[in-house]
């Protein structure tokens, strides 16, 4: 195992049973869910002790994420990422058929005084939203800490909560310290620090897979949130040349999208700083996995690109791709794209 060199890794996700969770991670997203139950996340690209995700393809597939950054380590997590050790990304696709709780996440400033929190800033890619789906992002207004608090406890805090609607391709980041909540009928790719503190203010007093009520954290929240309106809730897409649009950049993660219409020849360069994580929104990509092969992705499924390949190369039809990576830097730059068809022939 020790001599197999970086290639493309096509990735296998975890799936999470949820008490909000639906089957849309099946119908919508192609996920080879059991016959019964109620799923909510699919953990595309994790590497956490809570979780893992393993891979799917060449010569490592079966292997935890975690197996294959102790194998290749910087080679694959890139020069950049805080711990030569872990991945320096999530990545989530979540269904909501009813309400999550609503939460909040701290931040590295907030971390001396929370022993054992990890920071959790995220971004939301929404999938798919039904007819009136919103999701909480902030306060409606200002609000004391003491009112506040004492309205978690008495489960009347919905009016001070700022439901927004949501519709497909809308990006909204959720910073540390913003009260949120995802709607009932939104499905959505979720892009963050490799996190999963989570802090729960109110929670419907529903109970969870095991029939008790889920633990609420409102000290520890009380400790992180902004008592506010947001100032942004969509993130408006900033064009980096043809197809290609910045939709996020922050200290931990950035993100970008691709549209490729038609049958194209796509390749781009990767910075040795980062990996990457290729999300495929819509269409097909047929990868060159870097190792003498090539693997497919459709719609719903996830790759990493090891830092040490230092470029993608791929054949696409109608796709569109969300690309992942550490904060601060260009992810697809040097873009080359050719009509398939249009390819000159060597002299």
């Amino acid at each position: 195992m020790s001599d197999i060199t970086p290639y493309v890794l096509k990735m296998r996700p975890l799936l999470i049973e949820k008490i909000w969770g639906g089957r849309k991670l099946a119908s919508l997203f192609g996920k080879d869910l059991p016959d019964v139950g109620s799923f909510g996340e699919s953990w595309e690209v994790a590497d956490l002790p809570e979780g893992q995700s393993r891979v799917d393809s060449g010569l490592l597939a079966g292997r935890t994420l975690q197996e294959v950054v102790a194998l290749w380590g910087r080679d694959l997590v890139g020069t950049a990422a805080p711990d030569a050790g872990r991945f320096p990304l999530l990545v989530k696709v979540l269904d909501a058929a009813a309400d999550l709780s609503v939460q909040v996440h701290p931040g590295h400033a907030d971390l001396a005084d929370l022993p054992g929190a990890n920071s959790k800033d995220e971004c939301w890619m929404i999938l798919d939203a039904e007819p009136g789906a919103s999701i909480v992002h902030g306060l409606s207004e200002e609000v004391a800490p003491e009112a506040f608090a004492e309205a978690a406890r008495q489960g009347t805090l919905k009016p001070m909560l700022h439901h927004a609607p949501v519709r497909p391709g809308q990006v909204v980041r959720v910073s540390p310290g913003t009260v949120h909540a995802i709607g009932a009928g939104v499905a959505l790719l979720e892009v963050q620090e490799p996190s999963d503190t989570t802090y729960r203010v109110y929670d419907y007093n529903r109970p969870g897979l095991d029939g008790k009520l889920r633990a609420l954290h409102l000290d520890e929240a009380m400790k992180v949130s902004r008592l506010r309106p947001s100032e942004e809730v969509a993130v408006a897409p900033v064009a980096l040349g043809e197809g290609v649009a910045l939709r996020v950049d922050a200290p931990g993660y950035r993100l970008e999208t691709l549209r490729l219409a038609g049958e194209q020849r796509v390749r781009w360069e990767v910075d040795r700083s980062t990996a990457q994580v290729i999300y495929c929104v819509s269409g097909r990509a047929l990868l060159d996995d870097g190792a003498g092969g090539t693997l497919a992705l459709v719609a719903g499924e996830t790759a990493v690109v090891p830092a040490a390949l230092r470029q993608v190369r791929a054949r696409t039809s109608d796709a569109e791709l969300a690309v992942a990576g550490l904060g601060g830097a260009l992810l697809i730059r040097e873009l080359n794209v050719v009509e398939v068809g249009e390819e000159v022939a060597p002299a």
